[in-house]
Formats: C-alpha cells, sequence, structure tokens
C-alpha cells in the first residue's frame, strides 16, 4: 500500500480513483506472502472464464494487446513492488483471455446449421473409437457438396457399420452418410456438445449408409506429423490391449490407458455412472499422479542400486526428467479423447447421430 501511494502521488482525483481496485488487490497479494504465486492459475482461469461470459465475439487482437500491454507496465514498476504484483495478476488474467481466443481462430470450425445428405463423404481419418456395434470416426473431410467454401466443416464425427473396412488413423475413406447439426445443450449447466466439439474442430455428426471403404493408408498419405502418429500409437495400443483383455475387463484398461472408451459395454459403463466412479475412467490427474509416484521411486530405487551413479550424479533431479518426460507421453496418450469425450456423461438417448 505504502508503493501504491507513493505511485499516486501528485496524482489527480481520477487518477486516485483508478488506482483504488489495484491497491485492493495488490494489498490482498502482499496478505498471501509466498503463497502469492499459487494464485496465478487462478488469474489465469479468471481470464478464460471471462472470455466464455460474453456474448460477443471480442475483437481477435485485444487478448494480446492487453496481456503485452500489462506485463510491459509490471516490468516498468520494479520500484513498487505491490503494485507490480497486481499488474502480474492483470498479465495472467489477460493471457488466459488471450489463449482461448487463439484456441477459437486455431481449433474453431464452421458449424453445420441444417441436415445435410446423403452424400458421398471423402476424406483423412484423424482418429477411431471402436463401439459396441461399429466405429465412431472423426474425418477430415474433403470439401462437402452443396456447401459453400467458408463454412465447410474441418473435421466430422460419423458412426460407421460394423461391416466397414478396418481403419486406422491417417487412412483415406470414402463413404455415403447423413450430416446433422452438433446437439445443442439439452439442460442448463448440462452438457455443452456445441462448445466442446466447436474447439475440438468438429462442426458435425451423422452415420453412414452402409460400410466406409479404405481408399488409401496412412503410409500413402501424408502430411499427417506426430499428431497422426500419436493417433496410430492410441489405436494400436487400444488393439493390442483388447486382443489380451477381451469384454469388459480390457475396455475398462484401454479407456485408463489410452483415454479409448468406445469399446466399453454400455452396462459397464452405467454401472460406473452410478457408483460415482466415472471419472477413474479418465486420463486425469488421479492417474497422472499414480503413475507419476510409480515412475518416481522406481526409476530412484533403481539409480540407488547403483552406488557408482548415485555418489557421482544427482540421482533426484535425473528421476524427476525421467518423470515428467514418461508423464508427457502418457497425457499425450490420452488427452485428446479426454477433451473430446468429456466425463459428465448425461443420461440421455441422443440418437445414434451421436
Amino acid at each position: 500500500m505504502t508503493d501504491l501511494a507513493a505511485a499516486s502521488e501528485g496524482l489527480g482525483a481520477a487518477p486516485r480513483r483508478f488506482l483504488r481496485p489495484l491497491a485492493a488487490l495488490a494489498a490482498a497479494f502482499a496478505a498471501e506472502g509466498d503463497r502469492r504465486i499459487l494464485w496465478l492459475p487462478v488469474f489465469f482461469g479468471t481470464g478464460i472464464a471471462l472470455y466464455f461470459a460474453l456474448t460477443i465475439e471480442p475483437p481477435a487482437w485485444i487478448g494480446a494487446v492487453a496481456t503485452i500491454g500489462a506485463a510491459a507496465i509490471a516490468a516498468g514498476l520494479r520500484r513498487w513492488l505491490a503494485l507490480r504484483n497486481a499488474w502480474i495478476a492483470l498479465a495472467f488474467a489477460a493471457a488466459g483471455f488471450a489463449v482461448m481466443q487463439q484456441a477459437r481462430l486455431e481449433r474453431g470450425t464452421a458449424m453445420l446449421e441444417r441436415r445435410l445428405g446423403p452424400a458421398a463423404i471423402t476424406g483423412k481419418v484423424v482418429d477411431i473409437d471402436a463401439l459396441e456395434r461399429g466405429w465412431r470416426i472423426i474425418v477430415a473431410p474433403d470439401p462437402l457438396p452443396g456447401l459453400a467454401a467458408d463454412p465447410q466443416p474441418h473435421r466430422l464425427r460419423i458412426h460407421i457399420a460394423a461391416t466397414s473396412d478396418q481403419l486406422q488413423p491417417g487412412d483415406r475413406v470414402s463413404l455415403r452418410g447423413l450430416l446433422y447439426p452438433v446437439p445443442a445443450q439439452l439442460l442448463p449447466g448440462g452438457r455443452d456438445m456445441q462448445r466442446e466439439l466447436y474447439f475440438a474442430g468438429i462442426g458435425g455428426v451423422g452415420y453412414s449408409y452402409g460400410a466406409a471403404h479404405r481408399i488409401a493408408t496412412g503410409d500413402e498419405t501424408t502430411g499427417g506429423g506426430w499428431r497422426e502418429w500419436v493417433m496410430q500409437l492410441r489405436s494400436e495400443m487400444t488393439d493390442r490391449i483388447h486382443a489380451v483383455l477381451p469384454g469388459a475387463t480390457g475396455g475398462v484398461a484401454s479407456a485408463v490407458i489410452t483415454g479409448k472408451r468406445g469399446a466399453m459395454e454400455e452396462a459397464v459403463k452405467e454401472a460406473f455412472r452410478q457408483s460415482g466412479l466415472s471419472h477413474l475412467l479418465a486420463i486425469a490427474g488421479l492417474h497422472l499422479g499414480l503413475v507419476g509416484g510409480f515412475v518416481f521411486f522406481a526409476v530412484r530405487g533403481g539409480l540407488a542400486l547403483i552406488p557408482w551413479l548415485a555418489l557421482r550424479y544427482p540421482i533426484k533431479k535425473i528421476t524427476a526428467i525421467v518423470t515428467l518426460i514418461v508423464l508427457f507421453c502418457y497425457l499425450m496418450s490420452g488427452c485428446r479423447a479426454f477433451y473430446i469425450n468429456r466425463l459428465r456423461e448425461e443420461r440421455v438417448d441422443l440418437a445414434p447421430i451421436i
């Protein structure tokens, strides 16, 4: 507060009134002491919440400009620690706002507004998930007939028949299907599928008439990059799990290890819902903590058994690095499935198009 008083010295009444909210924020920050850094994610999340609270789309530049401006002001206030901390908090809030704007620009897509088809659909398989009957694939489609160039969705989620060819991420597929707009939110505060699929780049859902056919394999296509490799690895891991652990056991194992829950029987999913244990089927903080703890103690214990290594090198730091690498790989195996298949499943029949 002393810093703020010194900073406002000589200013008029209006600037002083402007500094009052910053003074309150700085005082609250100062009261937290060394725990101030723990509040930075809270301010970051506040910026994200502010973006979703708006009813209009703000200019694309406003988040980045606000972040850079707040960070520059904070850097220039080295002599006034309390005021600098307040501007750092504002910079993190602006950064959260800017991140969501960037997510909209990168991942947002045109959404279907009417039923389309039956139509011939071709495209590249981005991901595939086994279901009790058939598969659910995410396709990056070629231009759809009957739509202008601008409203073309980036991706589609389509339920294909069990008689379809065995597909893998990266394959090119051809099918005849019927497409629908993404279902809207059914209940206030319930699952908002439109928002979820919008930020996943999925602009429509539907199902195929008859079988889907592979017209080119992933080895014959180009441009997939490392993301396609990760999707292929997840699918291969899931197939191996189901080959060794068939039935409900394999479905639960693949959900926990790779994030793919489509092969689980509906009765098993319902049992998890009714018991309040559905969160165990998502790759989230609990699983990361368990895997990280196991890897850390196993690696550190193994290195400690080698006296030459333990006495010459910081095995604790080496173990921490190894654990972070393992957790990153584990997170990459399931983060996409967790984003698309949100845990808040509702007991509502949304028809076979979903």
